[in-house]
């Protein structure tokens, strides 16, 4: 039997103690369009009246552009992920000091965020990253179940495009260390790594199979969790993959977020019927302890 904790976006923005910056959220001014507009790529290319609707609500945006570019997300897709894959956390980023605290205990990480912050955390503490169910002394056990910048298919092709095709790829994924996946994201110019779109419904449209292989793992661990910690990751009903599973479970549900959080976590609550599911107004960084105190409990 093993522990889960899911960790979302709220988490890597939260964490701290991260170079260089704190990695964005979905909106916002300094939000992930703002930080692919500054980049001077694709995102920088838009209409403005396309901008203007990244800027307002990610997903929305992402479903447009789809529409725009005709189905041919990979160029932007590589460059969300290079976005992403740049962080690297210090020494006291919430990450490593997690990881310090429970790492070596049967717990399983899941996360919805494409950034490298746990792999890079645990790498830090000597730790491989295994992307399964593994469990050794020697690595921590992450499921991404979004994908992840780092899972960049085992093949090169040049000067492909691909458009409204239900699956793009499908091919065997490595996932590669930081280093890699940077070089790839900026020397590719057909493939992108195998991350669902930042949209609606979550398509994936690079090696989906191993994605999928990802959420029948995750949907295993939560089904076999003891406990369950959400970290940083908002209610949205409309993923039924992550909130109708954690739904089902049986385990107690550990829930940090922000004041305005609760409505929403509370609705679910009700509407699922799960008594044993606890909000706590807290941090990334002020919630380990009480992970490590619930998990220390026989």
């Amino acid at each position: 039997m093993s522990s889960l904790i899911l960790l979302g976006a709220g988490a890597s923005f939260g964490s701290g103690n991260v170079h260089p910056s704190a990695p964005p959220l979905g909106t916002g001014p300094d939000g992930l369009f703002a930080r692919l507009e500054a980049a001077g790529g694709e995102a920088a290319s838009l209409p403005e009246s396309l901008k203007e609707l990244f800027r307002s609500d990610f997903e929305k945006g992402m479903a447009e552009y789809y529409e725009y570019s005709g189905g041919n997300v990979m160029r932007f897709q590589r460059e969300v992920a290079s976005c992403l894959a740049q962080f690297t956390p210090g020494d006291s980023n919430a990450y490593v000091r997690l990881l310090q605290a429970v790492g070596g205990r049967r717990v399983v990480y899941a996360s919805l965020n494409y950034d490298l912050l746990i792999e890079l955390s645990a790498a830090s503490l000597g730790l491989g990253t295994c992307y399964g169910l593994d469990f050794s002394e020697s690595h921590i056990n992450v499921l991404k179940i979004h994908g992840s910048s780092n899972f960049w298919p085992s093949l090169t092709l040049k000067g492909c495009t691909f458009a409204r095709n239900q699956v793009d790829v499908e091919a065997p994924i490595q996932p590669l260390d930081q280093a890699a996946t940077l070089h790839r994201c900026a020397n590719e110019d057909s493939l992108s790594p195998a991350i669902a779109m930042y949209a609606e419904g979550k398509a994936v449209k690079v090696s989906p199979s191993y994605v999928q292989h990802q959420q029948t793992l995750w949907r295993h661990a939560v089904s076999m969790a003891t406990r369950v910690f959400v970290v940083g990751v908002k209610v949205h009903n409309v993923d039924v993959h992550i909130w109708g599973e954690l739904a089902k479970s049986k385990a107690p549900l550990t829930y940090f977020g922000r004041s305005p959080d609760r409505y929403q976590f509370e609705e679910w609550k009700a509407n699922c019927g799960k008594k044993n599911a606890y909000f706590f107004e807290k941090t990334f960084q002020e919630c380990i302890e009480v992970i490590r105190g619930r998990l220390l409990r026989k």
